[in-house]
C-alpha cells in the first residue's frame, strides 16, 4: 500500500498543527500536569473499505463473472482511493483477457464496491493506492 503525500498546502498545516501540539505538550510536561500526548494523531491512517475487508473479498468474488471462455491466470489491479471517499482509478497490471478485464473494471465501478474511506494524514484526507490480484482457476 502506498499513501501519497498531502499537498504543499496541506503540508504546511499539518506541520503547522504538528508543532502546534508538541509546543503545548512540552509546556504541560515543564509544568508537571497530566498531559495527552496525541502525536501519533499525525501518523497516517490507511485507506479503508467501510464495511471491512472481508466484507469487500466477499463481494468481490461473489459478483465476479467468469465468463466461460476466460483464460486460467492472474488479474493484478492497482486501485486508487482518492480524497473523497471512492475509487479515483484503476490501473491493470496484468489481466488474463480482455473479458475478465471488463468484468474487473465493472466490479470496481459497482456501488457495492465504491464503499471506501480516505486514508487520513491528521485529519486531511490523502490518496492511497493498494493492488490487488484475482486469479482465474480451472473448476474442479
Amino acid at each position: 500500500m502506498k499513501i501519497f503525500s498531502p499537498t504543499p498546502e496541506e503540508k504546511q498545516m499539518i506541520d503547522s498543527l504538528k508543532s502546534e501540539v508538541l509546543a503545548s505538550l512540552e509546556k504541560c510536561q515543564r509544568g508537571g500536569g497530566n498531559c495527552i500526548d496525541d502525536i501519533e494523531l499525525f501518523e497516517p491512517n490507511y485507506a479503508g473499505f467501510k464495511t471491512g475487508i472481508d466484507n469487500f473479498r466477499k463481494i468481490l468474488f461473489e459478483k465476479f463473472k467468469i465468463q466461460a471462455n476466460a483464460q486460467k491466470g492472474e488479474n493484478r489491479v492497482r486501485v486508487t482511493i482518492g480524497k473523497q471517499n471512492t475509487i479515483e482509478k484503476i490501473d491493470f497490471i496484468r489481466y488474463t483477457d480482455e473479458a475478465s478485464k471488463k468484468e474487473i473494471e465493472r466490479l470496481f465501478q459497482s456501488k457495492e464496491l465504491d464503499n471506501w474511506y480516505s486514508a487520513k494524514v491528521y485529519k486531511y484526507p490523502v490518496k492511497q493506492e493498494f493492488e490487488i490480484s484475482i486469479f482465474i482457476e480451472e473448476k474442479r
